[in-house]
């Protein structure tokens, strides 16, 4: 498959290492044709960005008229763009799409599902990296998804339990800058938001409730214990049919999401035959490459 990638940052060039170093032995053919970034359009790859012609996204599948989009850039949760308008001409044409980006599909998700057809659409990376919170539904057949909850942010779950060992809330966010756990301004993260954005495409994945990131409530965390009378303090994101919410709450020790701790995400499909947990890391450039590198060999067997 011959693809167009958008953003050449961490995720991307682990991927590209990932394709390169195991793709060919597992009889995976992706070949990075060119690459898009908001300083232009790169033809063919090079350890580092070079512009060889100027345009955006847009131009740039007009000019390489690629298989497939890889779209590992930044999100824009005010419009989504310019990603949300590359999907829909991609995927009108028949061009697959594989996204690390959340912006897209938590703003528009039944906008853009409804244009998949011959060009298929790979998401696992926008939701707990490469743990299969996706790619797992796609071998449930038959079930009837009722909720979701879990643990999607790896940040607030690392300051919570920093927190829980005794860290004030600022030195265990200090500490999350440290680690490389959280961004220099955190805020949509501490906010509720990232978990919120995760919410919104699980939600229309497992269960077409057609809900954007921006109707689900939403709190975050701050300056309090995080843990009282045995209990711990933890920011779940749950939906169903109803609604959906992120806020922190308390969690007994009965509970799945009692356990998880560090950076590790969690999540609970409550389905009318069975519930389903599947736990692991969910951010960092490695992982998130993982997640777009599932979605590329599933594409290729013809299982998206």
């Amino acid at each position: 498959m011959r693809a167009l990638m958008v953003g050449y940052g961490g995720v991307g060039k682990a991927l590209i290492k990932m394709l390169k170093e195991r793709g060919d032995k597992m009889g995976l053919e992706v070949k990075i044709e060119g690459v898009v970034t908001r300083r232009g359009i790169m033809i063919g790859i090079s350890p580092e960005f070079r512009r060889d012609r100027e345009g955006g996204p847009i131009e740039a599948l007009d000019v390489l008229n690629p298989d497939l989009v890889i779209d590992v850039s930044s999100a824009n949760y005010s419009t989504g763009e310019p990603s949300l308008s590359l999907y829909k001409k991609s995927l009108s044409s028949g061009i697959h799409v594989v996204t690390t980006n959340k912006a897209p599909l938590a703003l528009a998700y039944p906008e853009i599902s409804r244009l998949v057809g011959k060009g298929r659409l790979g998401f696992q990376g926008t939701v707990m990296s490469g743990t299969p919170s996706i790619n797992l539904y796609r071998i449930m057949p038959g079930i009837r998804v009722l909720r979701v909850r879990g643990i999607l942010n790896g940040t607030t779950n690392f300051i919570l339990t920093k927190m829980e060992e005794g860290m004030s809330f600022q030195e265990a966010l200090s500490e999350a800058r440290r680690m490389g756990y959280a961004e220099e301004d955190p805020t949509l993260d501490l906010n509720g938001f990232d978990a919120a954005a995760k919410l919104a495409i699980l939600s229309n994945f497992y269960m077409n409730t057609g809900i954007t990131v921006h109707q689900i409530r939403r709190g975050g965390i701050g300056e309090w214990t995080p843990m009282t009378r045995g209990k711990r303090i933890k920011l779940v994101a749950r939906a169903d049919k109803d609604g959906a919410e992120v806020s922190p709450i308390e969690v007994g020790a009965d509970d799945p999401l009692f356990h998880v701790s560090g950076v590790e995400n969690a999540l609970i499909i409550e389905g009318d035959i069975q519930t389903v947990m599947v736990r692991g890391p969910g951010a960092g450039p490695i992982n998130a490459a993982y997640g777009a590198f599932c979605d590329l060999y599933l594409l290729s067997r013809g299982f998206l």
